[in-house]
């Protein structure tokens, strides 16, 4: 409905200006909405083309400011005035490394959503038939494991093979679309801008404004193997890069520059901090399994047993990361960086950020953490982004934290 309003009929719909300093509009023929964009406030231009757009020559472009975004459709070879034309060789990424990166940046959970929106997209437009078609085979997959598994005399219940096929199964199609997405990627720099191109189906072209936070997200299989995708502003700009090369890469394509300052690292004192929560789980978790086995009634609820077991060794799994993160966790401070690593989710989060950037520092102290002398350092950028540095050793963050060359007064403890 959009692309039909705002594209094919966009001299109806819609009033697009390039002013000098800013971008003007308006949608709408009877309620009209308009939108004025100042150039000064744009930090990235998002630029996507689908089998759809591409037969109507066309493109959608999306315009982030720090605070909103306005999206328009313009003709494929419609220029954009405010972006300058970047002719810098462009690097490429090898296939084995987009690969990895395609794997460390899919999620069972998002699988999950994508695969059942696939099933019930399927069933409206292609009848019951086909989702039924789709949910035998599941099930015919389930029952052939279940019975090679017991032939290896080892025991599982329908529905746990059912739940582990479905995963399988949602996991890889997640996959395939973000391995689709990530294909031909390429990113070249041009001053103080950086443009990313990937994609094999649906196109897709990032003109980012740097001075910002460089991510790497890792997963535990990307810490192992000592490698990950590094981000900037949301977008993935090279798919793997290992941790010898990460400072290279995030000073070629984000202009941050890290040296080799040292790692303020949380002491082994503070291990349960890490784990409490998993941990806790755990123990709620086995309480709740010897109750199953001990009441006669609840003995053969085979459905509940098998919920609870996974709820387990997820949690068991929840504390062998937490523990592996620990050893990664910490807080850098060099000459022009901040480089915070730290847990999110059952993922470790390592944000480099401009020092210039960081508007406001704090240290913060729990009840239980005053006894050990340890402190949370928390961090705020401009772009609203917080980071966390847990459980380091209050007494060595003011004499090797220079604040005060951030701009910022000492943090204060709250």
């Amino acid at each position: 409905m959009n692309f039909l309003m705002y594209y094919v009929l966009r001299k109806l719909f819609v009033r697009l200006e390039f002013e000098e300093n800013e971008i003007i509009l308006e949608k709408g023929i009877i309620l009209r909405r308009k939108s004025v964009l100042p150039l000064k406030s744009i930090i990235r231009v998002s630029s996507e083309r689908s089998p759809l757009l591409r037969i109507f020559a066309a493109k959608k472009i999306t315009v982030y400011a720090v605070r909103g975004r306005i999206t328009f459709y313009l003709r494929k070879n419609e220029p954009l005035p405010f972006l300058p034309e970047i002719r810098s060789v462009p690097l490429r990424p090898r296939f084995s490394a987009v690969l990895f990166g395609a794997f460390a940046d899919t999620r069972a959970l998002g699988g999950i959503a994508l695969l059942a929106a696939f099933l019930r997209r399927l069933s409206r437009l292609f009848g019951g038939e086909y989702f039924d078609k789709v949910t035998a085979a599941i099930s015919d997959t389930a029952e052939t494991l279940t019975n090679a598994l017991s032939a290896l005399h080892i025991a599982v219940p329908k529905i746990a093979a059912v739940l582990a096929v479905f995963v399988l199964a949602a996991w890889s199609l997640a996959f395939a679309k973000k391995l689709l997405r990530l294909a031909n990627l390429c990113a070249a720099r041009h001053g103080n801008l950086l443009r990313v191109r990937n994609g094999a189906i649906t196109l897709y072209e990032h003109t980012l404004v740097l001075n910002a936070s460089a991510v790497t997200i890792s997963p535990l299989s990307a810490v192992l193997a000592k490698r990950a995708p590094v981000y900037l502003r949301g977008v993935m700009i090279f798919p793997s890069v290992p941790a010898a090369n990460a400072a290279k890469i995030i000073r070629t394509l984000c202009g941050i520059t890290i040296d080799n300052a040292a790692q303020i690292k949380p002491p082994r004192s503070s291990f349960f901090g890490f784990i409490a929560t998993p941990f806790w789980w755990t123990v709620g978790l086995s309480a709740a399994l010897a109750f199953v086995y001990l009441t006669k009634q609840l003995r053969e609820a085979m459905l509940l047993k098998t919920v609870l077991y996974c709820a387990f060794i997820v949690s068991l799994y929840a504390v062998a990361v937490c523990w592996i993160y620990m050893i990664r966790s910490g807080l850098s401070v060099g000459e022009t960086y901040i480089r915070v690593s730290s847990r999110r989710g059952l993922r470790l989060i390592a944000v480099t950020a401009p020092r210039e950037t960081v508007v406001e520092s704090a240290l913060s102290q729990s009840v239980f953490q005053r006894g050990d002398g340890l402190c949370h350092v928390r961090l705020s950028t401009a772009e609203r982004q917080r980071l966390t540095a847990r459980h380091l050793v209050k007494s060595e963050i003011p004499r090797r934290t220079p604040f005060r060359l951030l701009g910022l007064p000492r943090p204060p403890i709250r």
